[in-house]
């Protein structure tokens, strides 16, 4: 018996996981431009990933105080207190 496969979808193709909606784009930039623009955060080691309008934080940062900035930068810009924040504070330097 022979198929053909030609035609045939991944699971990812058909459920439109790998698609990421220009209004996800657009909210990714406008997360990335705050963060870099501002003086606090160090934008540079952060990833902002956003699906259907949920926020994925990750990276790594300096401090607890930057971490949490960055997750309230991302709450302000989508309007939602839920942002899984999963930057990593790689060290403090305290004197």
């Amino acid at each position: 018996m022979l198929c053909n496969v030609a035609g045939m979808q991944t699971f990812q193709q058909r459920s439109g996981v790998n698609q990421v909606s220009p209004a996800d784009i657009e909210l990714r930039n406008q997360i990335q431009a705050e963060m870099h623009g501002h003086g606090a955060v160090d934008a540079t080691k952060i990833g902002v990933v956003v699906r259907g309008g949920q926020v994925l934080l990750w990276g790594s940062v300096a401090s607890e105080q930057e971490r949490t900035l960055a997750a309230e930068i991302a709450a302000r810009i989508t309007a939602r207190a839920a942002i899984i924040n999963h930057i990593q504070v790689l060290g403090t330097t305290q004197s």
